[in-house]
């Protein structure tokens, strides 16, 4: 894999306009995401790449007051004014910056088991930097396993199918598009990167969605049912895609970990069925069930981060660590 220097193109100024409180850091940062090599994140500052058409883009984003967020972009290609516009539309809904969070603020505030969270984590909104594909790569890598497993898997995934990029002093790895995952062969994603029987389920995913776009997909009037039309997925893993690449606010999408999180705090036990527990959600956040059980979760694992915050002075070792697949 060679290592792709993207130059400064862009500098974008976002405004928070959706009433509520904005927290910065937790809206770009979650507690309970793996480590990808998409992303990196210090106290301050948050890198991303996303993929606009063929064009391979990094954003670095800090917020420079209490409702404005700074993106510088760079890119290694012909950046245009379609491109900026894309990117301002995607940053803006991968953030949740235009969401109203006042609602669920006020549910919150008068459920006595959101309260800790509520403190910690006002203003955190959901966050998808991944589109519709991408995040149905995710959640299929996820199914099943262990989050050592997901983050072999997503790592091979990337290193053999994706990019791997360096701007503003930072390396990171970047997304194949459905198209170039789409000639991929299952016995290829099996053997080379060792997805088990996910190898059989991913290129359906890459021809849907290569075939379907984000228009098509945010016109649908029920996306989990939509997404499982998919060959492969069910309702979880279409929950997952809809409450986070669609925003839908009222999903959330339970796998055995965050059941357990869920039942503990809703339901005062070790653990309970799914229907229980998204019947709870929903009776105690309508709505917002999607925003309650993110709090939930994110709450829970803020003492002990999956994938923790950079210090400043480790972004050299996070470099090397990822430039090393480049060799």
């Amino acid at each position: 894999m060679n290592l792709r220097h993207l130059d400064h193109a862009d500098t974008v100024e976002l405004p928070v306009t959706g009433d509520g409180p904005f927290d910065f850091l937790h809206t770009v940062w979650k507690p309970s995401h793996y480590a990808t090599g998409l992303e990196a994140h210090t106290a301050t500052h948050s890198w991303r790449t996303f993929r606009v058409g063929d064009l391979v883009t990094g954003v670095r984003m800090h917020a420079e007051e209490e409702r404005l967020v700074i993106a510088e972009i760079y890119t290694d290609g012909d950046y245009k004014p379609g491109h900026r516009d894309h990117l301002v539309r995607r940053l803006t809904a991968s953030y949740g910056l235009d969401e109203d969070l006042n609602q669920f603020t006020e549910l919150a505030t008068a459920v006595p088991s959101m309260r800790e969270p509520l403190a910690a984590l006002s203003g955190m909104r959901q966050s998808c930097p991944e589109d519709h594909f991408e995040i149905a790569v995710v959640a299929l890598l996820l199914q099943n396993v262990t989050i050592a497993r997901t983050t072999q898997m997503t790592r091979n995934l990337l290193t053999h199918h994706g990019r791997l990029v360096h701007f503003d002093g930072i390396t990171l790895r970047a997304w194949f598009t459905p198209a170039e995952l789409a000639h991929v062969t299952p016995e290829t994603l099996k053997e080379q990167d060792r997805l088990g029987y996910r190898a059989k389920t991913l290129p359906h995913f890459a021809a849907f969605f290569r075939d379907h776009t984000t228009e098509e997909l945010q016109a649908a009037d029920d996306l989990v049912q939509t997404f499982q039309q998919i060959k492969g997925v069910g309702p979880y893993t279409a929950a997952i895609m809809a409450s986070h690449a669609a925003r839908n606010t009222d999903t959330f999408g339970l796998d055995v970990w965050n059941r357990k999180i869920l039942a503990r705090r809703l339901l005062d036990a070790d653990d309970a069925k799914p229907e229980a527990v998204t019947r709870r959600l929903n009776e105690m956040f309508p709505g917002h069930a999607g925003t309650a059980g993110l709090y939930f979760v994110e709450h829970e694992y803020a003492a002990a981060p999956i994938a923790p915050l950079l210090a400043p002075d480790g972004i050299n070792a996070w470099n090397h660590s990822l430039e090393l697949t480049a060799t």
